[in-house]
């Protein structure tokens, strides 16, 4: 391949770039839109270099490949919480979900503590390794935790509400109750949660819909 088609090829390419981008940032939208462009345009013309027709894969879907491989591996360097912490953070917020079903109220941080006793070390380590920056000064808000005991107005709604939720999930019908256990509790995706029915992605989707639109109306309504 010469200078000029190798150039040629980049840039007929280079839309993949933008467009594994969107997908990451919708996984993971924490993560800079710049970082991944950049990784992934070293991804691109590491595939366009080291691409190989006689393993049988088009150029495009081994650009793909490397594309999204480079935007992991920038995500993990940039990560600065150990594997260990994270692995403790998420299982927590996957519980506190689980939880909320279980009580119809967002558990407190000592109710995920007894469940988690490392959650309050894992807690600090990112926050403690989370940068600061002036021009972000939400991240100095995330530090503290919002004082509802100061509005007893807000209070008293935010349990009204509470309650609607619960009275309106314990009002749906069982599989729509499951449905969204797996689907918002444990963290499925559409299609895992239609092999578990036995149904399609879509008709899980209208069933999900339909039940979130049965616990709004009740929430409207109150």
């Amino acid at each position: 391949m010469t200078a000029r088609e190798r150039e040629e090829t980049v840039l007929r390419l280079f839309p993949l770039v933008y467009t594994i981008a969107r997908v990451v940032r919708r996984r993971a939208p924490s993560l800079d839109a710049d970082d991944l462009i950049g990784d992934g345009s070293l991804g691109l013309l590491a595939a366009v270099d080291g691409y190989d027709a006689s393993r049988g894969m088009s150029l495009e879907r081994y650009a793909r490949r490397k594309i999204l491989y480079a935007m992991l591996d920038g995500a993990r360097r940039s990560d600065r919480l150990t594997q260990a912490a994270r692995r403790v953070l998420l299982t927590a917020e996957r519980d506190r979900y689980e939880l909320a079903l279980e009580l119809g109220r967002m558990p407190s941080a000592r109710e995920l503590e007894c469940r988690h006793p490392k959650l309050r070390a894992a807690l600090c380590t990112a926050h403690a390794r989370n940068a600061l920056s002036l021009d972000a000064s939400p991240a100095l808000e995330a530090l503290l935790a919002p004082d509802w005991q100061s509005d007893p107005a807000a209070l008293v709604c935010a349990r009204e509400t509470h309650g609607t939720v619960r009275s309106a999930l314990r009002r749906l019908p069982a599989r729509h109750r499951e449905l969204l256990g797996l689907y918002y509790a444990r963290g499925y995706r559409l299609a895992d949660v239609a092999r578990q029915f036995s149904l399609t992605k879509q008709r899980v989707a209208q069933l999900r819909d339909r039940a979130l639109a049965t616990v709004r109306d009740a929430v409207a309504a109150s």
